[in-house]
């Protein structure tokens, strides 16, 4: 999954975070029930925690791609925050269903028995917790994004007598350090949020913009829009790699790997 591939850093911290905090769920379960004098088996809590903790990371890349695609800061964030509310229903039913199938098949394994008791409760009491997971993960995907653009720099169109791509370089700020590049430098452009990411060479800059803004200040003589969340310019284009589900993978001629969506495909066509 390029979405995994190109954050592996977020998530990389993410499951970082998640292990060590299972952990430390796991042995709390494991001296509260002592304290109670009602010792578990110390593998138990170790396996409630992990297949829970782990279904739930398994999910946290398609929330990124999910908020890419609805960013809640926006214009509209009213509605793209109700946006979230069934979503977050549809993360906690795939997360319940996941966790509860891997623990009878843990149980199962060395022959032990895994019930749910209290069915109604039981989907109440983990939606509840699921609700503050899914908040967690998009509070953790926005401040790690507010990091890359304080880290990686911004960038903002220079204002021009006329609404022409060509006629507007760009005013990119690192480090303290400001510097004008030609949109044509542009190497290719990434959603991320309210923000778009523009990779220049080895260096990324975020600007505040939709992709339908920054594919009109760009045009489509140079670049080419490849997927709702991708602008891609077309001279880097190294080769396309057809793939399983009828879309395709774009490689870079710095080895970077994009794909390229069918709903898209006839924008690389008509820019070459």
């Amino acid at each position: 999954m390029l979405t995994l591939k190109r954050h592996w850093k977020l998530f990389f911290i993410l499951f970082c975070f998640v292990t060590i905090e299972a952990a430390v769920r796991s042995t709390s379960l494991i001296m509260e029930y002592a304290n109670r004098g009602d010792p578990l088996e110390p593998w138990k809590p170790f396996i409630w925690e992990y297949t829970s903790t782990y279904m739930g990371f398994i999910l946290i890349p398609f929330i990124v791609m999910f908020d890419e695609r609805y960013p809640i800061s926006s214009k509209s964030w009213p509605l793209r925050l109700l946006i979230h509310i069934p979503c977050s229903m549809v993360f906690s039913f795939v997360h319940i269903t996941g966790m509860v199938g891997l623990r009878k098949l843990i149980f199962t394994a060395v022959d032990d028995l895994y019930s749910m008791t209290g069915l109604n409760y039981t989907i109440i009491y983990e939606y509840r917790k699921d609700v503050m997971a899914y908040m967690s993960i998009l509070m953790v995907i926005y401040a790690y994004r507010e990091i890359m653009r304080l880290r990686n720099g911004e960038a903002q169109f220079e204002a021009a007598k006329a609404d022409h791509s060509e006629d507007k370089r760009i005013l990119v700020s690192k480090r303290g350090q400001f510097n004008f590049i030609s949109p044509s430098a542009v190497d290719w452009v990434e959603a991320a949020g309210n923000y778009v990411e523009l990779h220049v060479g080895d260096q990324n800059y975020m600007l505040r913009a939709t992709m339908k803004e920054i594919e009109n200040k760009l045009g489509t003589k140079e670049f080419a829009r490849i997927h709702r969340s991708t602008i891609v310019k077309i001279n880097q284009v190294d080769s396309i790699i057809p793939a399983m589900n009828g879309d395709k993978t774009i490689i870079l001629k710095d080895g970077e790997e994009l794909r390229l969506s069918r709903r898209y495909s006839e924008n690389l066509k008509l820019a070459s």
